[in-house]
């Protein structure tokens, strides 16, 4: 970087004098002090929804024809975000709105000199993506995949926004599983959920789990059939079904043993005379503590968190209607 030799005010010549610990230009006469601050710069990371990144491939010196962020410096009387958007605009032919600020760093360019590299997130709201200004290209790359960038704090900052959206890309990916496979019918999901995690923690604290079931319904007005019930049994039976909840989960049991050991279950509290409804309510419950077992096992700093309880609630809910059912349907055969 070149230095003043003279001064803009009064165009005498400049000396060097320590002021506040650095050695700085000065003015003789009018003693004008030349403070050099970073010069500051915005650059604009542009996602679709492919997870992928606009980038502009550089027309001029510095780093001549290699890839990067949209990005310029900020000019007199415009707000660094205004000026992130408008070097999107002039680069790419992309109309924008900031999202977030995702990252800001120092850094030393020989052209340039020291820079104040501020880089957002920013979402397409128009435009067609054509190169421009300083730009020869631009394309989208895989964020998880891209080129050499030009500028190191380019390069801090997408990892940093690849950080931002590692919760949200896992809950994308884990509902878009989720849904597939419950719209066509799957036990067994093509890929790991979010919930999995949950769901093994369920079948390690199954003891725990049952308990808690077994005080509610020994003293519940929806289960009084159950107070006085052979409590083995009824520990014997929770324990299968947490057992086959897993199971379930993992496709290992085919459907037809499913449904027999539920219509037999209800076959049997039909002959017992347990009053329907108190039977339903005992499997309501039991869905229940397994569910508020979890939520206890739970923390709850990130969405990532309350997406995980949303999803178990959701299979718990898939599990439980199809249990309820057979055991109904068992009962009533007891009934005819």
């Amino acid at each position: 970087m070149k230095k003043k030799s003279y001064c803009s005010f009064c165009g005498r010549p400049l000396y060097v004098d320590t002021l506040e610990g650095k050695d700085r230009q000065v003015c003789k006469d009018c003693k004008a002090v030349y403070y050099e601050n970073p010069l500051p710069a915005a650059s604009v990371i542009l996602p679709n929804r492919n997870r992928e990144i606009l980038l502009v491939k550089r027309e001029r010196e510095p780093f001549k024809d290699m890839w990067c962020f949209p990005i310029g410096f900020a000019e007199v009387g415009e707000s660094i975000e205004a000026a992130a958007l408008r070097e999107l605009k002039e680069e790419t032919g992309i109309d924008g709105s900031i999202v977030q600020l995702v990252d800001v760093s120092s850094h030393k360019n020989s052209f340039y000199g020291d820079l104040l590299i501020v880089t957002f997130e920013a979402e397409k709201i128009a435009g067609h993506e054509t190169a421009g200004d300083d730009a020869t290209e631009c394309r989208y790359f895989p964020a998880m995949n891209l080129p050499k960038l030009a500028f190191d704090s380019q390069e801090k900052a997408v990892q940093r926004f690849i950080e931002l959206k590692r919760d949200l890309w896992s809950m994308y990916d884990s509902l878009e599983i989720f849904v597939e496979g419950t719209v066509q019918n799957k036990i067994v999901y093509p890929g790991s959920l979010l919930s999995d995690e949950l769901a093994i923690a369920v079948q390690e604290n199954s003891g725990k789990i049952v308990d808690f079931w077994l005080n509610d319904i020994s003293t519940n007005p929806s289960t009084k059939s159950y107070h006085r019930h052979d409590r083995e049994d009824l520990v014997s039976r929770a324990m299968f079904i947490l057992g086959q909840f897993e199971q379930w989960l993992k496709g290992v049991k085919a459907e037809s043993e499913f449904k027999n050991f539920y219509y037999n279950l209800g076959y049997q509290r039909g002959q017992e005379g347990i009053p329907i409804e108190e039977l339903v309510s005992s499997l309501s419950l039991l869905k229940k503590h397994i569910w508020m077992f979890t939520y206890s096992f739970g923390v709850w700093e990130k969405a990532v968190d309350i997406y995980r309880m949303f999803e178990l609630g959701e299979r718990l809910v898939y599990f439980f209607d199809k249990i309820v059912y057979y055991t109904v349907m068992g009962y009533r055969s007891a009934m005819r």
